[in-house]
């Protein structure tokens, strides 16, 4: 597992605890975490909050032309993403945070 994989995977862990609202020592129990490890995670994930390094963004641009009539796409309807023979559907309201990594995973793998 590469650094980037471990930093996505941990930061997916990270996100999950934050919306559980449990202590981190419980969290960790429930999840057989190493919970030393999960204060070291935490603790640089809040610190990046506080002041993001730019060197951590790995966000790509992608040109996109609206010349053309738009898509007529309902707002209910969910979007489908191909990666090789996986298929990611993305309902409305998914969590774009999460999605991101996601994505990032999955450009690792394929």
């Amino acid at each position: 597992m590469t650094l980037k994989d471990k930093r996505i995977e941990w930061k997916l862990r990270f996100d999950a605890w934050k919306e559980s609202g449990l202590s981190i020592a419980k969290w960790c129990r429930e999840h057989k975490l190493n919970e030393p490890q999960m204060y070291y995670w935490v603790q640089k994930f809040e610190r990046e909050i506080k002041s993001p390094d730019q060197e951590t963004s790995d966000t790509q641009w992608l040109t996109v032309d609206m010349k053309d009539e738009p898509a007529q796409i309902s707002s209910q309807e969910p979007v489908f993403i191909h990666f090789g023979t996986i298929s990611v559907e993305v309902r409305p309201g998914a969590n774009m945070g999460l999605l991101s990594d996601v994505v990032q995973i999955l450009q690792n793998q394929c």
